[in-house]
């Protein structure tokens, strides 16, 4: 599908609904299919990366009911344990990185698939994990099958890989017959990621020791079925509040917890730096445009996925914004720095990067009247829309689809924040 993307028409204030969470959903729906009996989780996120997750628990024997806006999980059906199960996680690293050590203590052998850039993405955390417990791991093109138990004991892993690999191990290992422990070595990056990983496990009553770079995990625990509602998408607001600040006019986001202890909920400190005024309401927040807007000096690495929002966000702030903690954004549904400096470039606005920092030197006339492309990246997508809407002419988006990964009504949203959104087939 292609989208042309005209400018943000209305001179009042919008509000816009956010939806549920996709990080908290994916963790509450695995937490809750570990529990014998019924969970109950409302509000839970409706796109293709929770889709994919559903998809996979349900081939391994969990029950999940849909209704409109909730879910009933009857975890724990009895799975035939010697059956190979062939799974398909879509394009969602955090559906694979999460339910590859749950699924392969309950099933001889699995055998995993995705699409997109899913199967090249690092997974040398597990393949050498795997490798120290001589568990069978055969990787052969977009099939890779894994045959083995993990056993309790003591894990390893470098801090600056994606903290998806220790969620992982946080799920299982709690389970097994006896104490594990994680150590992360370096600098732990993304450590909110792990924090919210264990604010699901407490739902279901699972306990671990967090010190840090220490994780200690009893084992021989077991989960219990729970009730939860998903907090609103903090990463999802983000661009609602880079639309108010680039094009001047207020914008009001409802459904977010204003206690969220997700990563991507420091962007309201963020745009607060940027120069925008940012009010509770209830239910959510106001976006208030300032005078002017302010050079960023930001670092990414313990909230990754703001990096395409906030790139767009300082193309229209004069002067020179600087991020560090960058380097994962390479290994997302594309580069994204290099999606985002192909396609920033476009619209006449430099962006330069090192292995590990991006700086944008914004505030130059931007201009329309170009095609950009997806990247098959929803972020991609999102930030260039948004970013689209404050210039003087119309941008065609192709591959804009791709926003069903995790927002599908972004572009209902976005129309009405009063940004002219006209379809194509």
């Amino acid at each position: 599908m292609k989208v042309r993307i005209g400018q943000r028409k209305t001179s009042s204030n919008s509000t816009v609904s956010i939806p549920a969470g996709k990080s908290t959903s994916h963790r509450v729906l695995i937490a809750a299919s570990l529990a014998k009996g019924r969970s109950l989780i409302r509000n839970i996120s409706q796109n293709d990366d929770v889709f994919a997750t559903s998809r996979c628990l349900r081939e391994a024997g969990t029950v999940i009911v849909r209704h409109d806006n909730s879910a009933e999980v009857f975890g724990l059906q009895n799975p035939e344990s010697d059956r190979e199960i062939l799974l398909d996680a879509g394009e969602s690293g955090s559906t694979l990185r999460f339910l590859i050590p749950v699924l392969m203590n309950e099933h001889r052998t699995c055998v995993w698939t995705g699409h997109g850039r899913l199967m090249e993405r690092p997974m040398d955390i597990y393949e050498e994990l795997f490798e120290a417990q001589k568990i069978q791991f055969r990787k052969e093109g977009k099939i890779w099958e894994i045959r083995g138990r993990l056993r309790p004991g003591e894990y390893v892993i470098p801090g600056n890989v994606s903290s998806q690999f220790i969620s992982g191990l946080l799920f299982e290992l709690p389970r097994l017959a006896g104490d594990s422990v994680i150590r992360i070595t370096g600098k732990f990056e993304s450590q909110s990621y792990v924090r919210l990983t264990e604010k699901a496990l407490s739902y279901a009553g699972i306990t671990v020791k967090d010190e840090g770079n220490i994780i200690h995990i009893p084992g021989n625990q077991v989960y219990k079925p729970f009730e939860t509602t998903v907090d609103g998408d903090d990463s999802s607001a983000a661009f609602f509040g880079v639309l108010a600040a680039i094009t001047g006019k207020p914008v009001t986001v409802l459904g977010i917890a204003h206690d969220s202890v997700q990563p991507d909920h420091v962007i309201f400190e963020i745009l607060k730096r940027a120069g925008l005024e940012v009010v509770p309401v209830d239910d959510g927040y106001k976006f208030l445009p300032g005078k002017e807007l302010k050079p960023l000096k930001e670092d990414l690495s313990d909230c990754p996925d703001l990096g395409p929002a906030l790139f767009a966000l300082a193309a229209r702030i004069p002067g020179k914004s600087e991020f560090t903690g960058t380097a994962r954004l390479r290994f997302k549904e594309s580069d994204r720095i290099a999606s985002m400096k192909e396609e920033l470039g476009k619209l006449g606005c430099k962006l330069t990067d090192m292995e590990n920092s991006v700086t944008v030197y914004g505030g130059s006339k931007l201009h329309g009247n170009v095609s950009v492309e997806s990247h098959n990246d929803h972020r991609i997508v999102m930030a260039m829309s948004v970013l689209a809407s404050a210039l003087d002419e119309p941008v065609d988006v192709d591959g804009a689809d791709c926003v069903s990964k995790s927002f599908p009504e972004f572009f209902n949203r976005l129309e009405k924040a009063g940004v002219e959104v006209t379809y194509y087939d």
